[in-house]
Order: structure tokens, then C-alpha cells, then sequence
């Protein structure tokens, strides 16, 4: 069953302005690999569902079209996994998958939507790099890229500024090792690092960032607790009705994982290696985290998805089983890396990944 017959395809690119949206680039010649998979998705699951994903991703609303490939996504992994699309029920809509064992399953997907292009967006950080490599200073400086820069930067005002800084340091008329330039779109920092440049050794010794992963993981957390309230209160005449959330976002996430593991689970009280590999030990230390609230033990466990609109080939997941929950959930259900219980010790569990091939 196509999602995108060709009636729609033609009148999606007739519309004027609408070159910025989703629906435009999958609908272009370059997105046939990208129809040809939710196409093979929509096979896979009940007409209602495949209802639903076909009215969302006709939508130049790109909140609408990336929340129905970030479900689409989900239900891909799931699919590889053994799991079985059931439907959709309200509110939210739920989505409801059986595990391989048959149980059916609530299924949450938040859809995060991050409008960079990474060749691109790199390549313009490599520009400012190249123009700061070109200065005439005899000091070397490491450069922190604190968010990405906008698509059209001009590398110019920043390269005569630093020109600027890097001559009254070699004056010897700076104080301090730093500098930062900043405005309403760019956030750039700059630290002295004792070196000398040469013509083989440029002004530029390294570069950092962009520094974006505690503001992705606040708005995750943010997402995460509206979300999982929304549902506790929803099922409240079924307690015992267990939930997967998955968030999915059209870039990889790039998040380190032990901020990752510490907002959803804690701090561990410590990490050792043994014949199962890393081992994430929890104790009787409380210390804030998502999964460890009493009043998520329905929660079974929480997933992200890298799900990029221009390369669903590399759809990729990877999940947080809950160590607390009212009813455990077996890793073997999962065909992705999945940081899951390995044992349950005197003082607490003990989790480490399961890779299964």
C-alpha cells in the first residue's frame, strides 16, 4: 500500500515556497529510497494505523510529517524485533504493539525534529576554521563551536576580530587565556594553548562542538515527563498495563551516553568490567533520575531512534530497559543494543548492554 501515490507526489512538487518542509524533500527524486521504506512499513500494519500515517505525512506541517516518520521508525526496530503492530488507541493517540511473547504493549513516540544538515553545517564550521588558520599571529588557540552556526554565516567579522585579539596577545597586552565572541546567533570561545604557529601548523590547534547535548537533553527530559504523565493518567483503570517510549529524532542524537543514563536511571554507585563486560551498578543512593520515580514503574523502558529523513537505510536504535519496573522486560525481545538488568545484586541491579546479533 503506498503512502505517496504519484497524484500526490506531482502536486506536492508544484507547490511554490514549500522547499524548507519534509514533505517536499520526500516527495523530490532523491526520496524514492526514503518512499520505498515507509511504504514497506505501511504493509506491515493495521489499515488504522496506516490511515494515520498517511494523513500526518501529507503535511507541509513538518511537526505532523516528522512525528509520523518517528513513529514510522519506531515501529521498523520493533518489526525487526518480533513485535507486532496492533493499532492505535486514545488519547494521544497510543500506538499498541504484542511483544514476541504476544502481550500487547503501549507504545509512546515523541518525535524531535533537528533542522541541521550535517555535511553542510560542518562544512561551514570548517570555513571559520580555515579562515583562523590564515591569520598572521604566532599563538595557537583551540576553538569552541558552542552552537551551530547559521547556514549563511560570514566568517569575516570573526576572522578581523580574533586578527585583533591574537595581535595585542603577541604585544603581550592580554591578560588571560581566553576570548569569546558572541551574538544573537553565534556563540563561539577561544582559549590561548601555549603553542607557536608555523606555516605547517596553522593559528588553529583544535576545535570543540558545537555543545549542544545538555540543551537536547532538557528538552528530551521535558518531553519525556509530559509525555509518561499524560499516559499514567490515562491508563489509570489498567495500573498494570505496561509502556515503551521512544524518541526519535531525523539526526542522530549525538548525546553522551553516561548524561543519557544518568538522567533516565541515575548515578550508579559504580562501574566495573567483568566477563559480561561494563557493569552499571545501582545501590540505595536516591539520586534523581526518570526511572527510578515509584510513579514510573509502569515504564518499562525508554528508546531513541536515529531516524534521518535523507538516509533511512541508517535507522538505528538503542534502549534504557527500567531496572524498577512493575514488570520486568526481557532484553531478548530487542534486536539493538539494550541496557538492561544482568543480575540484581545485595545492594541493588547490575546492568549491562545486550547486543543481540
Amino acid at each position: 500500500m503506498k503512502l505517496f501515490p504519484k497524484s500526490v507526489l506531482d502536486d506536492v512538487r508544484r507547490i511554490p515556497g514549500a522547499r524548507h518542509t519534509f514533505l517536499r524533500h520526500a516527495a523530490g527524486g532523491d526520496g524514492q529510497a526514503w518512499r520505498d521504506f515507509v511504504d514497506e512499513e505501511a504493509e506491515a500494519v493495521p489499515e488504522g494505523l496506516c490511515d494515520r500515517w498517511r494523513d500526518l505525512l501529507v503535511s507541509l506541517d513538518n511537526r505532523r510529517f516528522t512525528q509520523a516518520y518517528a513513529e514510522l521508525a519506531a515501529a521498523s526496530m520493533l518489526r525487526r524485533s518480533g513485535w507486532t503492530a496492533v493499532g492505535v488507541r486514545a488519547p494521544g493517540p497510543m500506538l499498541v504493539f504484542a511483544d514476541p511473547d504476544g502481550n500487547e504493549v503501549d507504545v509512546a513516540v515523541l518525535s524531535f525534529a533537528r533542522q541541521l544538515r550535517p555535511r553542510a553545517d560542518r562544512a561551514v564550521i570548517d570555513r571559520l576554521l580555515r579562515g583562523l588558520d590564515r591569520l598572521n599571529s604566532r599563538s595557537r588557540v583551540a576553538v569552541v563551536v558552542r552552537r551551530w552556526l547559521p547556514h549563511d554565516f560570514d566568517p569575516e567579522p570573526v576572522r578581523r576580530a580574533i586578527d585583533m585579539w591574537l595581535q595585542e596577545v603577541d604585544r603581550g597586552g592580554w591578560e588571560g587565556r581566553y576570548a569569546a565572541y558572541d551574538d544573537e546567533s553565534i556563540s563561539l570561545e577561544f582559549a590561548l594553548t601555549g603553542g607557536r604557529a608555523t606555516p605547517e601548523r596553522g593559528v588553529v590547534a583544535f576545535s570543540l562542538g558545537p555543545m549542544d547535548a545538555l540543551r537536547t537533553l532538557e528538552a528530551v527530559q521535558a518531553g519525556l515527563v509530559t509525555e509518561l504523565d499524560r499516559w499514567r493518567h490515562a491508563v489509570r483503570p489498567d495500573p498494570a498495563r505496561p509502556l515503551l517510549a521512544v524518541c526519535a529524532c531525523t539526526q542522530p542524537w549525538g548525546l553522551p551516553r553516561g548524561y543519557l543514563r544518568e538522567m533516565l536511571l541515575g548515578k550508579p554507585v559504580r562501574m566495573t568490567t567483568g566477563p559480561d563486560g561494563f557493569l552499571v551498578h545501582y545501590g540505595i543512593e536516591q539520586s534523581p533520575s526518570l526511572l527510578r520515580d515509584p510513579l514510573q514503574r509502569g515504564v518499562q523502558g525508554i528508546f531513541f531512534v536515529d531516524a534521518p529523513v535523507e538516509s533511512p537505510e541508517s535507522v538505528a536504535m538503542r534502549g534504557y530497559l527500567n531496572p524498577w519496573a512493575r514488570t520486568a522486560r526481557d532484553p531478548a525481545h530487542f534486536a539493538f543494543p539494550t541496557l538492561a538488568t544482568s543480575r540484581v545484586a545485595d545492594d541493588g541491579p547490575v546492568l549491562r548492554w545486550f547486543h543481540k546479533r
